[in-house]
């Protein structure tokens, strides 16, 4: 009794084959009533039935498997390839050419700005430095006279505290204008000019523009947003249970939802050593090849594939595997006679499922020397599963 109902899920179906044995009639799974014989842990069926029904024999077989991680994410570009540009300090846009989409290179002008206050800046640097000769000059001569006592100490060390002073200010200013991309060699040559122009740090294109004609933008507002898509790399999310078996130089597969059937490929370039509290993932990054980075997008969402290892295992056609719950069982021949065959079920522990074979994890050798039910048991998937 503990046995019929322990196996009542598997059997419920066949359950029905039995009652109108002589009727003729056929069950909702189209099998004929009275083929099917339901014994301790096991089922017999009839020779010609097994025959009509479509069903075949098979042992488990030894084939190379290739262990891997499922993941996901999405493309992406290292930090050093994504710039935002913004200005040092505040002013009016007078001249924003460019689009997203359009291709910069690195030192291009990309926006232009007015702003009095940046005149100013370059006027007190050339007065600074206009005075410094005749500051230089002073100093070194009260340093001259106060060595012959001819002068007192008050004056010469005035002369050295205003020469001194102004060396630092210009120091200061140079070092501002410098921020604002100011050549100040250039702009003691040349004077001084009325715009501050936005310089591009990198090559790339323009994917992101905050500007218009005239706008006010105070400093370190994002205006325009550069990426170099160079070097497109994939960031993955690995389960922390899985963070052990990544290594740098593992092949990955990744593909777009939309379009499963074409599959990419690159490489773990970094593994990450940080396990995200809410998710209790780490970061994985994955080199993309150069030659692929016009097919991608920055954000694109992809699924992956990374390849751990490949060894033997022990599998079974997914046809000769009968889920149950959580479980799994397989329908393993036991006895054959001319009239019938004898399948008694047996529970197994699955590892990976890949290329139609499910693994079986640590089998019974002597389960190994007999035939499974390998064709036909759809018949008996529908209570099972």
């Amino acid at each position: 009794m503990i046995l019929v109902k322990k196996y009542a899920a598997l059997f419920l179906s066949l359950m029905l084959f039995v009652n109108c044995k002589e009727k003729g009639t056929t069950t909702e799974t189209g099998m004929p009533e009275g083929t099917i014989e339901i014994v301790e842990n096991g089922i017999r069926i009839r020779a010609d039935q097994f025959k009509s029904s479509g069903m075949a024999l098979g042992f488990a077989d030894t084939i190379m498997v290739r262990e891997e991680v499922n993941t996901q994410g999405y493309i992406d570009v290292p930090p050093e390839n994504r710039a935002v540009i913004s200005a040092p300090m505040p002013g009016f846009i007078k001249h924003a050419p460019l689009i997203v989409g359009d291709k910069v290179r690195k030192g291009q002008r990309v926006i232009v700005l007015e702003n009095p206050d940046f005149v100013a800046l370059q006027q007190e640097f050339l007065e600074a430095a206009a005075q410094q000769d005749y500051l230089r000059a002073e100093y070194e001569r009260q340093k001259t006279l106060f060595a012959e006592q001819v002068t007192s100490r008050k004056n010469y060390m005035k002369a050295e505290s205003e020469y001194r002073k102004n060396d630092a200010k210009i120091s200061s200013l140079k070092a501002q204008l410098g921020l604002l991309r100011v050549d100040t060699d250039r702009l003691l040559a040349e004077g001084i000019r009325p715009n501050l122009n936005l310089i591009a740090p990198i090559a790339g294109s323009v994917t992101d523009v905050k500007v218009s004609l005239g706008m006010y933008t105070p400093p370190n507002q994002a205006l325009l947003e550069i990426i170099n898509t160079e070097h497109l790399h994939l960031e993955l999310g690995i389960f922390e249970g899985d963070a052990i078996k990544i290594k740098i130089g593992q092949p990955i597969h990744f593909y777009l939802p939309e379009n499963p059937g074409q599959v990419f490929d690159g490489e773990v370039y970094k593994v990450g050593n940080l396990v995200e509290m809410e998710s209790r993932t780490l970061r994985v990054h994955g080199h993309i090849p150069a030659s692929l980075a016009e097919k991608f997008a920055i954000g694109m969402y992809v699924q992956a594939v990374i390849e751990i290892a490949e060894r033997e295992a022990v599998v079974l056609p997914d046809e000769a595997v009968i889920r149950e719950g959580e479980g799994a069982f397989a329908l393993v021949l036991w006895e054959q006679t001319e009239d019938e065959f004898h399948f008694k079920k047996i529970p197994i522990d699955l590892g990976i499922s890949q290329d139609g074979y499910s693994q079986i994890i640590s089998p019974d050798p002597e389960l190994l020397e007999r035939q499974f039910l390998t064709g036909g048991t759809y018949w008996f998937r529908t209570e099972a599963d």
